[in-house]
C-alpha cells in the first residue's frame, strides 16, 4: 500500500508536510491540521489518531480549518457513501 498524508497550519505557526506513506507508517500532527490522507483507486487505508503527549488531562481538542469547515456543513445533504458498512 502507498498513500500520502498532508500536515500543515498557518502563516502564524507554519509546518507543511506532505508524506509517502506504507503500510505500518506513522505521521506525526504536533499541531495544526492534517489532510488528505488519500491512496491510488483500488487500495484501502486505514486511519487511526492517536492521542499522546504530556499532562494530566487529555481531551480531544478538534476545529476545523476555516478555510475548509464548510465542507462538514454539507454532510446532511449527502447521501451516505455505500462502501462504508453499515452499523446500525
Amino acid at each position: 500500500m502507498i498513500g500520502y498524508q498532508r500536515v500543515y497550519a498557518s502563516d502564524e505557526r507554519p509546518i507543511d508536510v506532505t508524506a509517502e506513506v506504507r503500510t505500518g507508517d506513522v505521521v506525526l500532527v504536533p499541531y495544526g491540521w492534517h489532510g488528505p490522507a488519500m491512496t491510488p483507486p483500488g487500495h484501502d487505508m486505514y486511519y487511526l489518531n492517536v492521542m499522546a503527549g504530556p499532562g494530566p488531562v487529555r481531551q480531544w481538542l478538534i476545529s476545523d480549518d476555516p478555510h475548509h469547515g464548510w465542507i462538514r456543513r454539507t454532510w446532511d445533504e449527502s447521501a451516505i457513501d455505500d462502501r462504508l458498512p453499515f452499523i446500525g
